[in-house]
């Protein structure tokens, strides 16, 4: 499981760069289609719907980056009250919870593939396929980053009571 995690980290590393070109696009897009609109006088037809997917592959591929991070809101008025044992359990609850709605959005993804094909965006005609393979893609990544963040909370328990 160790080399698992570390051939994780790497693909997390490379999907960091991913979502660090997707944002750089999509804020030359809007820059962009800004410029356009008020220089030229001329709207660009696909530009917001091109912001649009890769604001949500932005989302959907990072969020197995915040995960990993524990970046996610808590409540810590609760981890204020917990300690040791219920803290540990609390956090298991935590990422069980978390991985059961990832894999909900991974079937849902799954799913929307299948009907993606039939569909074409509006203003770019791109298959939807794409849009929903990387929402699909994006939650196979956070419930792997959910498994691998749990099991390094075992073994770090493990470590601490030997």
């Amino acid at each position: 499981m160790e080399k698992f995690a570390a051939g994780f980290k790497k693909v997390q590393k490379v999907n960091s760069i991913v979502i660090g070109a997707a944002l750089l696009l999509m804020i030359g897009v809007v820059f962009l289609q800004t410029f356009c609109r008020f220089v030229i006088f001329k709207s660009l037809t696909w530009s917001e719907e091109l912001s649009r997917y890769l604001f949500v592959a932005v989302i959907a591929l990072g969020i197995n980056l915040a995960s990993t991070n524990h970046l996610f809101v808590k409540i810590e008025i609760i981890d204020g009250y917990l300690k040791g044992k219920a803290l540990f359990i609390m956090n298991i609850i935590r990422k069980a919870v978390a991985i059961y709605v990832s894999f909900i959005f991974v079937y849902s993804g799954y799913e929307l593939i299948k009907i993606g094909g039939y569909q074409i965006s509006p203003a770019m005609g791109i298959p939807m396929t794409i849009l929903y393979g990387i929402i699909f893609v994006g939650f196979v990544l956070n419930a792997i980053a959910l498994v691998v963040d749990t099991w390094e909370q075992f073994s770090v328990k493990e470590k601490e009571e030997a």
